[in-house]
């Protein structure tokens, strides 16, 4: 057993702010915590220390925004963001509706479940896009997720897409349950159309995950939601799996397998281990946690090692990556706290998986980057140091590839070349790990780049870290803007 380090996390019980410790035990990482009234709690941070020491060697904080509110109450009951915050808007959510066609068991959201509907108008949602632009100054936010409940139910949908696009931003996200574009064909086109990415819940490769973790079995719909990309010849759905033990966790291997067989229309995987937040029965803790390192490691055993935990790589190495592609200029900030989650890139070849870090010294190439983004101010310093690292850390069956890369100065070259499919056969699998209050974390929470956009009554708007929204801010907020269910029966979408 050996102590790592202090930090401070909340009462389950009645979310007040504790000190807690983070401590090694059999190899394991775990947070301890007392709250005076409610007794002791621990819970399993990571389950493995050494890729949480591994993680926490690319920590790279980010410089915080310069328009973030003085902290009064206190992290996390401030989020506005307030200037304890360190990191910029990596994704901007935006909850277009409380409303949805399904009543899952697991739902972080709790989406539809309550009397009310909560759905931000037009004009909130252009005020709230328009803040998170002023906030994060003069860094630009480039990408947003419009979410929910199911943001499918508003019909006014493409409006707000169409609206995001003119206001500056480059990547819309979609984040659905599928059943609509499963549905209705012309419907999917109509968002193909905006080049959008379509976050598709995506739990198993078989009916018994979704019935269990969905209350129904949905497997048919995520299968014709990918028939339906195929015809309409749409490339760009995210696969994002809820991952709990007992209910999927034994198909960590099909799922990859799954997206490799089809990644002619699928990109990425994004793994999320379960949250205990929102609606879930938050006795079944112990039996369902899961961590990011247990997801590293069921990638390894499911895909007979063809994928293995060190293929993976820290979410902070993006930042790394940004400022290579920018030659070092700093108005893009993709900071992210180490143990967030992770990532890695797959090659399809014929009928293997082969991860794109067996072909770079990963660690090493990052480590030279970072001495020489800090070191050299100008960009043939930046330049030299990234083509000498190329040549000594990257593979030679690589370079074709990667080199135009190398050669870009802008986001929008990046987009241009993945939009081409440059990587045609190439898919990502990453780990997404959101907090609840069992292993709240204020270090991670200050960290956080995944900001929900909601309305204010004081300001144009608020921003708040997505493990904050959900696990404290969400119920205030939805109660404190929403429309009554019978009012929202009697106006059009456009105006509530």
């Amino acid at each position: 057993m050996k102590f790592i380090r202090a930090t401070q996390s909340v009462c389950p019980e009645d979310v007040r702010v504790l000190d807690a410790e983070l401590w090694e035990i059999d190899g394991q990482v775990i947070m301890r915590k007392t709250c005076p009234d409610h007794g002791s709690f621990e819970d399993v941070y990571w389950s493995d220390y050494g890729e949480y020491i591994r993680a926490n060697r690319f920590r790279d904080d980010g410089t915080g925004l310069l328009s973030a509110a003085e902290p009064r109450l206190g992290c996390p009951h401030d989020c506005g963001v307030c200037q304890e915050h360190r990191t910029h808007t990596g994704l901007l959510l935006i909850d277009v509706t409380n409303r949805c066609n399904l009543q899952c068991p697991i739902c972080f959201a709790q989406g539809g479940a309550d009397d009310y509907v909560y759905e931000p108008s037009i004009e909130q949602i252009r005020a709230i896009l328009e803040y998170a632009q002023e906030a994060n100054y003069p860094i630009r936010v480039r990408a947003a997720g419009n979410t929910g409940g199911e943001p499918t139910l508003r019909e006014d949908l493409l409006e707000i897409i169409k609206m995001e696009k003119e206001l500056g931003y480059d990547f819309i996200l979609v984040m659905t349950n599928g059943i609509r574009i499963a549905q209705d064909i012309d419907y999917f086109k109509r968002l193909a159309d905006l080049k959008v990415f379509m976050y598709l819940q995506f739990d198993g490769v078989t009916a018994e995950p979704y019935i269990k973790a969905r209350g129904r079995d949905l497997w048919p719909i995520k299968q014709q939601v990918i028939e339906n990309a195929r015809k309409i010849g749409f490339n760009k759905v995210v696969c994002v799996p809820t991952l709990a033990k007992g209910i999927n966790d034994h198909q960590v291997g099909d799922i990859i397998r799954y997206v490799a067989d089809n990644s002619d229309v699928i990109e990425h995987i994004v793994f999320q281990p379960v949250s205990f937040a929102g609606r879930i029965d938050r006795t079944k803790l112990k039996e369902m946690r899961i961590t990011t390192s247990d997801v590293m490691r069921l990638c390894e055993e499911q895909t007979d090692g063809e994928i293995r935990k060190g293929d993976f790589f820290s979410l902070p190495m993006n930042q790394t990556l940004a400022r290579i592609i920018t030659k070092g200029r700093k108005h893009h900030d993709l900071c992210v706290h180490p143990h967030c989650g992770a990532v890695t890139l797959i090659i399809r070849e014929k009928n293997k998986l082969v991860p794109l870090p067996r072909f770079i010294k990963n660690e090493q190439y990052y480590d030279k980057m970072r001495r020489a983004l800090e070191l050299n101010k100008s960009t043939p310093g930046i330049v030299w140091a990234l083509m000498t690292g190329f040549i000594r850390y990257v593979h030679p069956k690589l370079w074709l590839k990667l080199l135009p890369l190398l050669l870009t100065t802008s986001y929008t070259s990046i987009r241009s070349l993945t939009e081409d499919r440059l990587w045609r056969n190439w898919f990502s699998v990453a780990v997404m790990h959101f907090m609840d209050l069992y292993n709240f974390d204020l270090d991670r929470v200050q960290g956080c780049a995944l900001h929900y956009g909601v309305p204010d009554n004081e300001a144009k708007a608020r921003l708040i870290p997505f493990c904050t929204m959900n696990c404290i801010h969400r119920p205030q907020i939805e109660k404190q803007f929403a429309i009554h269910s019978k009012e929202k029966e009697e106006e059009p979408l456009a105006t509530a």
